[in-house]
């Protein structure tokens, strides 16, 4: 969050409403950020929104909030999963924002320094968006890469494929090694 604040004039947070008086004390004297009571507030005061929400809420989240969206906006996702999160952009997003999708391949314990950052960019207004997010995102020094919604979502799920099998492996040779002893 830091990192953004270099950027940014004020960040404009919120979580559920039931949660608005922990994120006031969460970031009390925190300079230029500002907790808002929920995604209405955020989505029509905001120039960028970025939708840091499980890809099983997405839908719901977007539809509920989305139509509030500032006019020109470019509006993010950070789900791991994109395809809900694409339908419930085009489904819920006025037509008059501009759509990014991103998400970073590492977890939240790695530094983002050197990391792949991913990024989708549909909008028609591409070099705009584009130049407002690099710039946005620029601070965490992440590696830029650029693929399609079906190309992000292929990796990933690659990935865990493979890192799932790694984990089975180990708990077999584990278990296959208590039953030797």
């Amino acid at each position: 969050m830091i990192r953004f604040l270099i950027l940014s004039s004020r960040i404009h947070v919120c979580d559920l409403p039931d949660r608005f008086e922990k994120l006031k004390s969460d970031y009390a004297g925190t300079p230029n950020v500002v907790p808002m009571k929920d995604g209405h507030a955020v989505a029509r005061s905001s120039d960028f929104i970025v939708y840091s929400v499980e890809a099983e809420y997405i839908d719901r989240v977007v539809a509920e909030y989305g139509p509030s969206t500032k006019v020109h906006a470019v509006v993010a996702g950070q789900t791991s999963v994109k395809a809900p999160e694409r339908l419930a952009f085009e489904k819920h997003l006025p037509s008059d924002v501009h759509i990014v999708s991103c998400h970073s391949l590492h977890g939240p314990s790695v530094s983002p320094v050197g990391q792949p950052l991913v990024g989708d960019f549909p909008s028609t207004d591409f070099d705009e968006a584009l130049a407002l997010v690099e710039s946005i995102l620029s601070c965490l020094r992440s590696r830029f890469v650029y693929l399609t919604y079906e190309e992000h979502d292929s990796v990933t799920a690659n990935t865990q494929a493979v890192t799932h099998a790694a984990f089975l492996r180990r708990v077999f040779y584990l278990d296959f090694q208590c039953i030797d002893d």
